[in-house]
């Protein structure tokens, strides 16, 4: 029997449910050529030709029948609609291992193994068919679908750690969600908080951006990149590195014109990375939107804005709820 189509909200909690199974089981699957051909021999021309009409098939079986593997241990099938189905089909990818190794900062900066107090630089590992989200959901459609990825080998990308726990690293999900931010920068750029560096290392390439002061609370996490990594940037000499708490340094910005300033100028564009995921994107959010208002002439960008409007509305409406 045909479903019902999903709601937003229904669609949402189904995704953030797949969500917490990929960050908490990290599941992977592997075929062989040989048991990839004897699952495509499973199915006659007439079935793959109804999931392509669907959608459901592309040109690649084998991204496929690893999608396929997913839903069936999810059971996606008895949770959502025939339209969820399709479009997370539609959304997933198979990433090639080339395609993120000649990303700019993968070329030309090494990541070695370093720790200065409780922050430590290293790599973190995907697995061959290891499930992870590639970038965020678009938050503009219904139903509200997960983009989930996989690599077709194994890949190590630069993480830096607090601890034992992931506190940054350079990953699809980072490659992707920077693209409009970057994309937009110009001018006199104010960045708010480091990890890596990022931001910082592929806006510097960029004639359209002039210097970049970048706020870092963390006194290690600064040390680490002056030391390992802003030798090997190209455009160092753009960059300015403070140690400062971001929300302080937003309260003490004076206004020029309408634009954030500094003691050393104007700044044209502001982009905020200072949280790991939208539920505590929120609050720092809230506090930084404001100075949009004190500061019209500088373009304020956030990383992963889209997910965190999302969580202030969930909020919203659990508060109106109470």
């Amino acid at each position: 029997m045909k479903r019902e189509p999903m709601t937003r909200e229904r669609s949402e909690l189904i995704s953030g449910l797949i969500s917490m199974v990929i960050a908490e089981r990290e599941p992977s699957v592997e075929f062989s050529q040989k048991e990839l051909k004897a699952a495509k021999r499973s199915f006659t021309e007439d079935e793959l030709e109804a999931l392509r009409e669907q959608g459901i098939l592309g040109e690649d079986f084998e991204t496929f029948l690893t999608v396929k593997w997913f839903v069936d241990a999810l059971e996606l099938e008895e949770v959502a609609d025939e339209e969820y189905i399709r479009q997370f089909f539609k959304n997933a990818r198979k990433l090639d291992i080339n395609w993120f190794y000649d990303n700019l900062y993968m070329k030309e900066v090494t990541v070695p193994k370093a720790r200065i107090g409780k922050f430590q630089l290293g790599t973190a590992i995907y697995d061959k068919g290891e499930f992870f989200q590639y970038d965020m959901p678009d938050f503009s459609t219904v139903p509200v679908v997960p983009k989930v990825g996989f690599f077709d080998g194994r890949i190590h990308f630069p993480s830096i750690y607090e601890g034992i726990t992931p506190w940054m690293s350079i990953c699809p999900s980072e490659i992707f969600s920077m693209e409009e931010p970057i994309r937009r920068a110009h001018g006199r750029v104010l960045v708010l908080g480091l990890g890596l560096g990022y931001y910082p290392f592929m806006i510097s390439k960029m004639d359209s951006v002039s210097e970049i002061v970048i706020v870092e609370r963390q006194k290690e996490v600064i040390e680490l990149f002056n030391k390992y990594l802003l030798p090997q940037f190209s455009y160092k000499d753009k960059m300015k590195v403070v140690q400062s708490d971001a929300f302080i340094y937003m309260n003490e910005l004076r206004e020029e014109d309408g634009f954030a300033a500094d003691e050393e100028g104007r700044f044209d564009f502001c982009f905020a990375d200072i949280w790991e995921n939208q539920v505590d994107g929120a609050k720092a959010y809230r506090k930084i939107k404001p100075h949009e208002v004190r500061l019209p002439r500088t373009e304020f960008t956030y990383w992963i804005e889209d997910s965190i409007l999302w969580q202030l509305r969930l909020e919203e409406g659990e508060s109106d709820d109470e």
